[in-house]
């Protein structure tokens, strides 16, 4: 299948009604978060909560520049940026391809990661086709004419426009900038997968780690406490059983399951007949 979403900045105001958005059929939106060390895109916040009100896969992005300081961008970005996927707009006035990997390192040297990278063709090849292959998340653009909805301007999943390049497949494709979405002329991309899958591919995939992380460190640490006693009390002191329990023909504590299967006199997997067990 193939899904669709929009690109979204200042450019187009501050009036996108993401409501309209995903009742439309969209479901992701990447929105401008800064540019450089210095200019932090107003509409950002609003449009961030928004498209998490209405059920929208969010990416905040950060247009890449190699005329001002990576860690000072890195910086500048993170603190904007919020509960949203990792972005790095990669074009026009952002250097070599050496410019792109230290902004990427300056994310992971603070604790987050790049999920996705725009990098249009055209500006590949002006920086020299370097080697794309380790380049997290490739979002290409090229732009079929006219003006219309995005589902019938989209070329197809078989179109040219996804071929890859620089030893990297394309994850998302850019196909427009003038698709009409909720009265606007927007940017709009596909992605030929399930939102599941481009859900991991941004990194907001549900995962346990998660949930431990909505608990406070005081519930966590009691948590832990509490399972390392159950466990302690099923297995015996270091998972060797409990010697008051008895012993089995080898001379091994018995846990908590085993002393009860030898009570019903039910053979335990592994373990000598019940009557053969000692006192």
């Amino acid at each position: 299948m193939t899904i669709f979403g929009i690109d979204i900045s200042n450019n187009n105001g501050p009036d996108v009604d993401l409501a309209e958005v995903a009742r439309e059929g969209f479901q992701f939106v990447f929105a401008k978060v800064t540019e450089g060390d210095g200019f932090i895109d107003y509409t950002w916040p609003a449009y961030r909560d928004a498209a998490h009100a209405n059920g929208l896969l969010v990416a905040g992005y950060h247009y890449l520049r190699d005329d001002c300081d990576v860690d000072a961008q890195a910086e500048l970005y993170l603190a904007h940026l919020g509960d949203a996927a990792i972005m790095v707009d990669f074009e026009a006035d952002s250097g070599g391809i050496e410019t792109f990997w230290a902004f990427v390192n300056a994310v992971r040297a603070r604790g987050r990661a790049v999920s996705l990278s725009y990098i249009p063709r055209w500006y590949w090849q002006r920086i020299g086709s370097p080697d794309l292959s380790r380049v997290p998340g490739l979002i290409q653009s090229s732009y079929v004419s006219g003006s219309g909805s995005a589902s019938a301007l989209y070329p197809g999943d078989d179109s040219r426009f996804w071929d890859g390049f620089g030893g990297k497949t394309i994850d998302l494709l850019q196909f427009t900038d003038a698709a009409v979405v909720a009265g606007h002329r927007v940017d709009a991309n596909a992605f030929t997968g399930t939102l599941d899958q481009l859900r991991a591919l941004l990194g907001t995939a549900p995962t346990t780690q998660g949930v431990l992380m909505a608990l406070t460190d005081e519930q966590q640490t009691d948590l832990y406490s509490k399972v390392l006693e159950i466990w302690a009390q099923l297995r015996g002191p270091d998972g060797q059983g409990w010697p008051q329990l008895g012993r089995n023909a080898q001379g091994e504590s018995l846990t908590l399951v085993d002393a009860v299967a030898h009570l019903l006199e039910v053979p335990v997997a592994g373990q000598a007949d019940p009557g053969k067990v000692a006192s």
